[in-house]
């Protein structure tokens, strides 16, 4: 009779864990989940490329109110495009960007979920770039390291995902090429609709340096299929072609030149140590 018990106990455990793997995988990301204690909320992970209207800023609506300064910065740049300054010194020297503005390339992008957080990694021209947002942290370090990215923390409501992020270096862009000062504030909530094709991400966007009030918009991306095969990137720096370029005259158009001819800057900035300004 014991025997008979523990069989039947056994039987029920087996059925328990059967549904249990089930639902795990009929639900990516639960595992996940599951594995720290929290509920089953929503799942953002999955490959993701934007819209083609998102495509670098193409529809952006509504429009940022910019600051004086990013209006006179914008101008600046526009004039140094015209007279020719197409490919800007970060391109040439391999550095990647960040903030926004990274997931609106027209490449695909992986996010997964495991160990307490999201990873995002980018295929950009420069090389695969993560972003990481931290799932088990309730409010902001003290000590965060500034970087492209920023520092990220998300939390559920539901089946939405809320991310405030902050910790910018000043090498970052908002959507439509806004450039993203240190004080940059993100808020996101990111959501995916009921079939599972379509990934929105609300944003909400502050810096007292480039907007002149909170910006938001939302961004709009298909789910790629899950055999999308990913790539790794690398970028070898064109020194040649940053040799023709006359650098003090567009040191007031891109914030990278001025970086890469402040001595200052130069000595402690692994970016810029590779480049000798010809001037």
């Amino acid at each position: 009779m014991a025997g008979a018990r523990r069989m039947k106990r056994l039987s029920r455990d087996a059925a328990a864990l059967l549904a249990w793997a089930v639902a795990c995988s009929l639900a990516p990301g639960a595992f996940a989940r599951a594995a720290h204690g929290k509920a089953a909320t929503g799942d953002v992970t999955g490959v993701w490329m934007v819209e083609p209207a998102y495509y670098l800023g193409a529809r952006l609506s509504p429009q940022p109110m910019l600051t004086t300064q990013a209006q006179e910065q914008r101008r600046r740049r526009a004039a140094a495009t015209a007279a020719g300054y197409v490919r800007s010194v970060g391109n040439m020297l391999c550095q990647g960007g960040g903030g926004p503005a990274l997931s609106m390339i027209r490449s695909p992008f992986e996010v997964m979920q495991g160990f307490g957080r999201l990873t995002f990694i980018f295929e950009t021209e420069t090389f695969n770039q993560p972003r990481t947002v931290y799932l088990n942290e309730t409010a902001q370090p003290d000590n965060i390291f500034p970087s492209e990215n920023g520092h990220s923390i998300g939390h559920w409501e539901g089946g939405t995902l809320v991310v405030d992020t902050v910790g910018f270096n000043g090498r970052s862009s908002f959507p439509g090429g806004v450039r993203a000062s240190e004080k940059a504030h993100i808020v996101e909530r990111l959501s995916v609709s009921r079939d599972g094709k379509v990934l929105t991400d609300q944003i909400t966007m502050t810096d007292p340096a480039s907007l002149a009030e909170p910006w938001t918009i939302a961004l709009k991306y298909d789910r790629q299929p899950d055999t999308e095969e990913r790539f790794e990137v690398t970028c070898e720096p064109d020194l040649e072609a940053l040799k023709t370029l006359d650098l003090n005259a567009l040191k007031d158009a891109d914030p990278e030149v001025a970086r890469l001819l402040d001595p200052s800057t130069r000595p402690t900035d692994p970016a810029l140590k590779i480049a000798k300004p010809n001037s």
